[in-house]
């Protein structure tokens, strides 16, 4: 565990050290708030009609299908394909591949979180201080909002590890993340039926949390992101094992 603990905090503070890193990071802060400002005092009539819970929302929608998928591709790019080509991925150290694969996860699974707090901090900062409606009512449901948005975030990390793990490119890598996620964005609108058979259609379920919540769903859906998850796991650590030194 002490092992899994500090190769975690290493791969944490390499992509700390990351440009994308610091841009996801500096874009979580700045863009609810520039967005508040262009809503409350440049007169934008559409976006001042909706209550500012909704505008919140649509910041957060945002991250979820583009900023947050950018980041983990290039991030999982990075730990795993890259540090292939590099030969640095499985240099002889006095670590398990398992902890050493555990361990990666880990790292973009918290950064991912710590990236959706910080833009809800900043949401709900920017709010308090520049929406005439803003109610302090709103703080828990915005939160849970964002906080349930991490467990899809970290199965589409886990889909996107099985897929770097395919490749010895990370150009050739990255290309099919994207294509793959564009594809599954697409897909539901020429095969309707294939919707929740796609981890990107799990991307707004907080929006199940807010309407007339129905028990059953949630279950469906938490089954779903679980069974995903251990699928997309196993077979990425089978990918992962194989690699050769």
């Amino acid at each position: 565990m002490n092992t899994i603990k500090a190769n975690s905090l290493n791969e944490i503070e390499k992509l700390l050290a990351k440009k994308i890193t610091k841009f996801v990071f500096l874009s979580a802060l700045l863009i609810p708030i520039l967005t508040k400002l262009l809503v409350n005092y440049l007169f934008i009539t559409d976006w001042m009609a909706l209550p500012a819970e909704n505008i919140n929302f649509t910041l957060l929608d945002l991250f979820l299908t583009i900023l947050m998928p950018l980041f983990i591709f290039i991030a999982v790019t990075d730990m795993f394909t890259g540090e292939g080509e590099s030969g640095t991925l499985l240099q002889v150290r006095p670590i398990s591949r398992m902890e050493l694969y555990l361990s990666k996860i880990i790292a973009i699974s918290i950064l991912s979180l710590v990236i959706l707090l910080i833009e809800w901090l900043a949401v709900i900062i920017s709010s308090a201080v520049i929406d005439k409606t803003f109610e302090y009512t709103m703080i828990p449901t915005s939160f849970g909002a964002f906080f349930v948005s991490w467990f899809p975030i970290i199965l589409i990390s886990i889909f996107a590890i099985l897929l770097a793990l395919f490749f010895k490119s990370s150009v050739l890598a990255i290309s099919s993340m994207i294509f793959m996620y564009l594809m599954m964005i697409f897909i539901p609108y020429i095969f309707p039926a294939t919707m929740y058979l796609l981890p990107s259609t799990y991307l707004d379920w907080y929006m199940q949390w807010h309407s007339n919540v129905s028990i059953q769903w949630i279950l469906q859906t938490v089954t779903y992101l679980c069974s995903s998850f251990g699928l997309f796991f196993s077979l990425g650590y089978y990918m992962f094992n194989r690699k050769e030194a």
